[in-house]
This record gives structure tokens, C-alpha cells and sequence, in this order.
């Protein structure tokens, strides 16, 4: 098998664990609600490199929103719905309300709570553990046929 093949397999193994990854990250880390980010990762091998895409949300959960960002005109609704597909239900204010509390709070300290109102860092997280298995694969795959190239120079 030739270089390029070997290195295109090796960029499609790639690029299919790491959004497997991705999708197992925002899973575990229960920052998955609707499954739309989830769902929107797909790769693309591009010449000897991969391109990762979702949803622009995605990152904002990776990286979080930061305090006193401009937030967009959906946000409070875009919170309803989260919170309804969470099953977040409010015990004194109405869905509106909290959700412009919750959105309010957002605004000033900035997302993930629980993650120091900074995001999840799920990208990082899932890109650098795969291409760290992956070096010696692609290593491999760019070697191969290297001798017979260099005969050829003689």
C-alpha cells in the first residue's frame, strides 16, 4: 500500500475516534440536552489534515461564556428549552423567570458552574488524548515506501 493511502487511512481512523470522542465527552460530562451538537460532529479528511465540525455552540460549552459577554437576543429561550429538555422545573417562579435568572447569572459570572464558570474543555480533552495514540500510526504511514524514495534519488 502506498504513503498516501496509509496516511488517508490513518487521518479517517483519526478523525472518526476523535468525534466519538467528542460525543462521549459531552455525554459524560452532562452537558448534553437536545443531542443537536451531538449529532451536527462530523469530520472531513482534507489533504494531510482533518477539519472537526458542529454547532457554533459547541464552543461555548467547550470554552464557556465569558462573564459579562454579550449574550444572543434567544438566549432566555434558548435557556427554556434547556431547561425543558433537562427537566428542570422551577418550584417558586415561573419557566420565563428563571430562565432570565438563569440567563442573568450567565451574563455575570460567565458558564459552567461546575467547571469554575469556565466550559468543559471536552475539545482539548478528546483531540489531544487522540492524536497522542495516533502519532506512531501516522508516523508509520509517512515512512512507508520512504526507502524505495530515497533509492530512487541514488
Amino acid at each position: 500500500m502506498d504513503r498516501r493511502k496509509k496516511i488517508n487511512q490513518a487521518l479517517t481512523r483519526l478523525g472518526s475516534i476523535a468525534v466519538q470522542r467528542l460525543r462521549q465527552n459531552i455525554s459524560k460530562d452532562n452537558t448534553r440536552a437536545t443531542s443537536k451538537l451531538h449529532d451536527s460532529m462530523y469530520y472531513k479528511v482534507v489533504k494531510d489534515s482533518i477539519e472537526i465540525f458542529m454547532l457554533s455552540y459547541g464552543l461555548t460549552v467547550d470554552e464557556g461564556r465569558k462573564p459579562f459577554q454579550r449574550v444572543p437576543r434567544t438566549f432566555q429561550r434558548d435557556i427554556q428549552k434547556w431547561m425543558s429538555f433537562k427537566g428542570i422545573s422551577p418550584q417558586k417562579k415561573t419557566v420565563g423567570e428563571s430562565a432570565k435568572a438563569i440567563a442573568r447569572s450567565i451574563y455575570k459570572r460567565g458558564t459552567i458552574k461546575r467547571f469554575g464558570y469556565r466550559g468543559s474543555n471536552f475539545i482539548d480533552r478528546a483531540v489531544d488524548n487522540t492524536l497522542a495514540e495516533f502519532d506512531s500510526d501516522l508516523l508509520t504511514a509517512w515512512m512507508t515506501d520512504l526507502d524505495k524514495e530515497l533509492d530512487k534519488l541514488k
